[in-house]
């Protein structure tokens, strides 16, 4: 049996005018972990990726406004997808590292393609897991794919908790009952789902960050554009998909066309957490990939 992987640090790193809060487990090769959102923070990832730290420095870190990283005010001027892309960029500077491999999931794997496709010297590796499309339209039918797997009755009671006063204010509970509601349809296993929501939970902080950052996420979704500039990422990339993920399989499709040596890999029985629902693959795949691309020297 593999030993505990011990914490083995963890603060804020001040880049860009925000504290940026994160996390490091194990050392070696260092790899960035970026969290889904906009909104949520990187404790819905911290354990699954155990298995990685015993010979790599995994880095967790909450974007700006999000998790810990908190700023005295959210706005559609500073949250932007330049501004999470400098971040990551200062913080690659400020940990001491010349080149880093990247892992996002979700929104972190659109904002992992948009900071590869900008600075590509400075990626090793990029991995993306499930990654929100690369544009817009394809971002729209995904929607419709999770809004269909929801009853007409719990749809409307969505949209109802959206509107409320109660999670317009910040509202922890009425945040937790959306989500669960919401991102409860995105798995295709069951014991995946309540290992997820055993861990991640909206308290008065998360909750109003993620009210402040709806209206700059929702500019931002409107208007992706990095598939433009994806054949600059030259790095070896891996893209995962869970073959039951609400992401329509266009949209991994299209990456695998676009990234020049591009390698798809679909998870079985995965919706959209193959880390959670199928780890042992999930790990399988990732090392396999690692280690079919050693690093130049």
């Amino acid at each position: 049996m593999s030993p505990a992987v011990p914490i083995s640090s963890e603060g804020h790193a001040t880049v860009n005018g925000v504290a940026h809060f994160y996390r490091t487990i194990g050392q070696g090769e260092p790899v960035i972990v970026l969290h889904g959102g906009p909104g949520m923070w990187h404790e819905e990832l911290l354990p699954f990726f155990d298995d990685l730290a015993h010979d790599h420095q995994v880095i967790f870190y909450d974007q700006r406004g999000n998790g810990k990283s908190l700023m005295p005010e959210i706005t559609t001027e500073n949250f932007t997808v330049e501004w999470l892309v400098s971040d990551l960029d200062e913080l690659r500077k400020a940990w001491g590292f010349d080149r880093i491999n990247i892992i996002g999931h979700s929104w972190g794997g659109l904002l992992g393609m948009y900071y590869a496709s900008r600075h590509p010297h400075r990626v090793e590796r990029l991995v993306i897991v499930d990654a929100a499309p690369v544009n817009t339209d394809l971002l729209m039918q995904s929607y419709r794919v999770l809004i269909d797997r929801l009853s007409g009755d719990e749809w409307r009671l969505l949209e109802e908790m959206y509107e409320s006063d109660a999670y317009l204010a910040g509202d922890p509970a009425c945040h937790n009952a959306a989500m669960h509601l919401s991102e409860g349809v995105t798995f295709h296993v069951a014991a995946g789902r309540e290992k997820y929501f055993d861990l991640v939970a909206f308290d008065a902080v998360t909750a109003r960050n993620m009210v402040a950052i709806s209206e700059p996420a929702r500019l931002i979704k409107q208007n992706v554009t990095v598939q433009d500039d994806l054949g600059k990422i030259n790095c070896p990339t891996l893209i995962v998909h869970g073959a039951e993920d609400f992401i329509v399989p266009a949209a991994p499709d299209l990456v695998h066309q676009l990234i020049p040596s591009a390698r798809l890999a679909v998870i079985p029985d995965s919706g959209h957490y193959p880390f959670i629902e199928q780890p042992e693959a999930f790990t399988r795949t990732l090392r396999a990939f690692i280690d079919a691309t050693p690093l130049d020297g």
